[in-house]
């Protein structure tokens, strides 16, 4: 098999492994390259927020909408400086929206996969009623009545927590465009397709976030499950918790050379799991936001990708990545 020389890590994080470099999402708006080996900022470019996937010496990415609602910005930066290319504007349909942030109800996700000439972008956007929280059972006193109750939508409640408003129904729309970064010209590949399930399925862009455990029949002889894939495919995690919840970073990780079966070295971290892979000696990740308390001191940290020595577990450096999810709980 190939080594893999560009992936994604997470949406919005993409790997060069050509230039050694990783291209992410800033927390402040634009692109920022940043050197692997040391987590140095290259350079960043305001022209794009969303790195997509490399194609060559090219950056394929989403832009911030600026215009109509329903086009989707697409834009190929120069790796080597981040300067424009191309910018390439997409019409579609007039009830998608393009954000890049998601919000309570609403996700606009976008996916890019690298041909020999042409670069294909794929997208997604799904749109859920706004829904009110499902009463619980009321309780009242001996001798007193039950009260009257009024139920009415609560906006950003969560789907899993709430019953479906009448008549609601969510929305499914996906399509594809065939780009050539170079010329900045998108072929529509066949009509968007609008769905309108009572749940949708699952996303016809699949995330490269969450890996799954291995099946067996490709998991490493000789060590115990579960097994995670890294993000290029070429490495494997194994988690072991090794502390109690008074232990911060409470599980070890244990990563090894998938196509060897080697053990490359350790990492403490306080989940059982993250989107990596191996750059070198060390092991780079992404992590989700996370508080804690440090003596008399309450910590808040953002999402970020970290890097550790794999042979120490010494973290080395770590860069915060924009939120893009809707994390604010539903009001009362």
């Amino acid at each position: 098999m190939p080594a893999v020389t560009s992936f994604e890590l997470s949406p919005g994080v993409v790997v060069d492994r050509d230039r050694s470099e990783a291209y992410v999402m800033s927390p402040d708006g634009p692109i920022v390259a940043l050197d692997l080996a040391g987590g140095k900022e290259v350079w960043r470019s305001s022209d794009a927020a969303k790195p997509l996937a490399v194609t060559g010496d090219l950056l394929v990415s989403q832009a911030e909408k600026a215009g109509p609602n329903n086009e989707l910005a697409i834009v190929a930066l120069r790796t080597g400086e981040g300067s424009l290319v191309t910018r390439t504007l997409v019409d579609l349909p007039s009830n998608v929206l393009p954000a890049i942030n998601q919000t309570a109800n609403r996700a606009f996700m976008t996916h890019a996969e690298p041909g020999a000439t042409d670069t294909t972008v794929s997208w997604e956007f799904v749109e859920r009623p706004l829904r009110g929280i499902a009463p619980g059972a009321i309780e009242v006193l001996p001798g007193e009545e039950m009260p009257t109750v009024l139920t009415e939508a609560v906006p950003g409640a969560a789907a899993s927590d709430t019953a479906t408003e009448p008549g609601a129904e969510v929305v499914v729309a996906r399509g594809a465009v065939r780009l050539d970064p170079t010329g900045g010209t998108a072929t529509p590949l066949g009509p968007a397709v609008l769905d309108t399930p009572t749940e949708p399925g699952p996303s016809a862009i699949a995330p490269s976030a969450a890996a799954p455990d291995l099946p067996p029949d490709q998991m490493l002889p000789g060590i115990p499950g579960p097994q995670f894939l890294s993000a290029d495919g070429a490495h494997v995690l194994t988690s072991d918790r090794v502390g109690d919840d008074s232990v911060w970073d409470k599980y070890l990780w244990k990563i090894f050379e998938r196509s060897t079966g080697n053990k490359l070295g350790e990492v403490r971290c306080h989940v059982r799991f993250a989107p990596f892979f191996v750059s070198g000696s060390q092991a780079v990740y992404q992590l989700e936001p996370f508080a804690r308390r440090v003596g008399d001191r309450f910590v808040e940290e953002p999402v970020q990708i970290r890097s550790a020595d794999l042979q120490t577990g010494q973290r080395l450096w770590s860069h915060a990545v924009r939120d893009i999810v809707d994390r604010d709980p539903p009001p009362p």
